[in-house]
């Protein structure tokens, strides 16, 4: 018995078997995948156009998680505006009612209108998403306003003893409007430092820096909160006070609605230079990932041909070893 022989043979064939088997899982990767499994080597060792291609791609994909995010932002921040545009037009259109039938059940219903627009604004104001507070500048983590009854009841304390509209508004116009008042001392608990801006592309961002402490919606607010505490009992106002601030309150909103059209635009214009550079981004993208193919990529007909001769070649390998054993289990006997 060729002892030696049978051992090379094995040994051949062992190798031959580890070969085919390699080059198959290779080219069942590039198929799979669509690039080659060893880029450097079908570079001739040069990868540096490829490194650079690949880190293109990979800013580009931070810029698509930044356009992304900014346009979600962006989004919720316009629909809560719209919202609150929509309640204080339908308020102030019902409020100028006030001078037709001035009467206490008129007060009341007018006054419980204006607190539930109230609420609503304030939990508008209020969103979060994703966790995040849209309108509490870097204080993401924190509701930018105290809910309306609390503010309502510190606007109670504020006026308590105030018997004149100009006492009132006067007040509340402090309250409201002066710097370090009661609104950005109590009512305001975001921060005063707006978002930094999110990076869309290499030489363009997008500022988002819309809070709950601007002056569109200090105004908005006080004039809601002022028809609110109108027919509030424990101010005791009379018949006149009531009808005058309702209807102050109704011409205020009316004011304040016009500004809060011009935020929207503003945050509008932001809303389409995202989606330009959303577009923009992702035509880079596609051109960068075609160049990476044509650099990278393996020839699906050919690989495919390559695999099915490999598969063929191991098969007729496996057909050879069986063969093989037998004749030397022959041999051995």
């Amino acid at each position: 018995m060729d002892t030696v022989g049978d051992l090379a043979r094995a040994l051949l064939l062992r190798t031959a078997h580890t070969r085919l088997n390699r080059d198959l899982d290779t080219l069942g990767v590039e198929i799979a995948s669509g690039f080659v499994r060893d880029p450097a080597a079908h570079l001739g060792g040069d990868v540096s156009g490829l490194i650079a291609i690949d880190r293109t791609l990979a800013k580009l994909e931070t810029f698509r998680l930044n356009t992304s995010e900014a346009s979600h932002l962006a989004g919720t921040m316009q629909t809560t505006l719209e919202e609150i545009q929509d309640r204080g037009g339908t308020l102030s259109q019902v409020l100028v009612s006030v001078e037709l039938t001035p009467n206490d059940e008129m007060f009341r219903t007018l006054s419980e209108n204006a607190a539930s627009a109230l609420d609503q604004m304030i939990n508008g104001l209020n969103r979060s998403v994703g966790g995040r507070f849209l309108f509490s500048g870097t204080a993401t983590d924190t509701p930018p306003l105290i809910d309306s009854e609390e503010m309502l009841s510190e606007l109670q304390a504020l006026l308590a003893g105030e018997t004149t509209v100009v006492g009132i508004e006067t007040k509340l116009d402090t309250w409201f409007d002066t710097p370090g008042g009661g609104f950005e001392t109590i009512a305001y608990r975001g921060s005063t430092t707006s978002l930094a801006p999110l990076r869309l592309s290499e030489n363009e961002s997008a500022r988002l820096d819309i809070r709950a402490d601007d002056q569109v919606f200090r105004e908005t607010l006080k004039s809601v909160a002022k028809a609110a505490l109108a027919a509030d009992e424990t101010l005791a106002l009379t018949a006149e006070t009531k009808t005058a601030l309702i209807s102050h309150a109704a011409l205020e909103l009316q004011g304040a609605e016009a500004r809060m059209v011009e935020t929207r635009a503003g945050l509008g214009a932001v809303e389409n230079r995202i989606e330009e550079a959303t577009a923009r981004n992702s035509a880079e993208r596609t051109a960068t990932s075609m160049a990476r193919l044509e650099l990278v990529g393996a020839d699906q007909f050919e690989t495919a041909t390559r695999y099915e001769n490999t598969r063929a070649q191991l098969e007729s390998l496996y057909a050879i070893t069986v063969r093989s054993s037998r004749l030397s289990l022959v041999e051995y006997m």
